[in-house]
């Protein structure tokens, strides 16, 4: 387990120019377990881990959470059966949405040595999507760092939108494959990561080329459940897929039941939930979408392939410095667009109907 470096300023600091931030998405041990091994699971009953203050586990199994059914009148836009459309964002327009979004323009990531500057400009809004693109330039972000790639991250917590504890989170995207890029969309607590934190989807291409990883971090308890599920093979034209978690009260707890393309991949019922007693019920959750690049986990975009040179490992072989696999892994093309952009066509927020 790694140290959990995901240090979450408040709203205020994040506001300050020239304030070097701490974080993105959480830190990743090397490899991550429960690896899937196909596309899209067959439907079925799935496991599901019980896991709380006191170590053990029990196993029980349930049913996988039915797809969308036909539009409502939410504007068009399908709900699934069981849940009522409550919020997110369809990217329609032609900018940022200010009332939904905060755009960063800081160093947040520094706990990981990432390299980037997050930046507006790298963010852009257009035929029908929200675009978040990685670039190759040498700028000077806010407090005078130096960083030689840009990007972007919006949150809703610096905009006061925060959604509420027990709900589906949902988003459709395409990820880019390339060393040293990191996509991710995650909820972080209104009290902090550090309370809790859910990534629902983050993207570890160095490490496992054509596989996301979900992972809960929830009352200090780092990596606490996590699973890697293949989505499509790794190529220089990614598709489109949709990536979930729902959130709901649970006999035992509260369990969190993560999907892919629209099946149940894994479930973890939270016995311990402090954090679930920490805010509103209304307004528990703010959402973070961004693409951080390199850093401790995914290796720096022009380095050597297959190289973590931070932690001294190889990113799938190990064993460093002898040659490291690079079964997979591909290279950032920094004049193509599918190869630098995470193309996000919707965010949505459903409650349960």
């Amino acid at each position: 387990m790694n140290i959990d470096l995901r240090t979450i300023p408040t709203a205020a600091r994040l506001a300050i120019a020239g304030v070097a931030l701490v974080g993105l998405a959480a830190c990743q041990p090397l490899p991550p377990d429960n690896t899937g091994t196909t596309p899209n699971p067959p439907p079925g009953n799935v496991t599901t881990t019980t896991q709380g203050a006191v170590y053990g586990t029990t196993t029980t199994t349930v049913a996988p959470t039915t797809t969308t059914a036909p539009p409502t009148n939410n504007g068009g836009i399908p709900t699934p059966a069981g849940w009522k459309y409550s919020g997110g964002d369809e990217f329609n327009g032609s900018t940022v949405d200010a009332s939904k979004w905060s755009e960063y323009h800081n160093t947040y990531g520094d706990g990981n040595k990432e390299l980037e500057c997050n930046s507006p400009d790298n963010a852009d809004v257009s035929g029908g999507a929200l675009k978040i693109q990685a670039k190759k330039q040498t700028v000077t972000c806010p407090g005078g760092a130096v960083r030689n790639y840009t990007t972007a991250f919006l949150g809703s917590r610096e905009v006061g939108k925060y959604y509420p504890k027990y709900a589906r989170f949902e988003m459709r995207a395409k990820l880019p494959h390339a060393q040293g890029l990191w996509p991710a969309f995650w909820l972080r607590h209104r009290n902090g990561a550090g309370v809790a934190e859910v990534d629902i989807m983050e993207y570890f291409h160095s490490q496992v080329p054509g596989k996301a990883t979900q992972t809960l971090h929830l009352d200090g308890r780092t990596n606490l459940s996590k699973k890697t599920t293949a989505f499509e093979q790794p190529t220089l034209s990614p598709g489109w897929h949709t990536w979930a978690v729902d959130i709901l009260p649970d006999p035992a707890g509260v369990r969190f039941s993560f999907l892919v393309d629209g099946t149940v991949v894994h479930t973890y019922v939270d016995t311990q939930h402090n954090w679930a007693e920490a805010g509103t019920a209304s307004g528990t959750w703010d959402i973070a979408l961004n693409m951080a690049v390199g850093g401790n986990w995914t290796g720096a975009p022009d380095d050597t392939l297959g190289v973590l040179r931070n932690i001294s490992r190889c990113s799938i072989s190990g064993a460093f410095p002898n040659t490291c696999s690079t079964t997979g892994i591909k290279r950032v093309d920094w004049a193509s667009p599918a190869s630098t952009t995470y193309d996000i066509d919707y965010v949505r927020v459903y409650t349960p109907a």
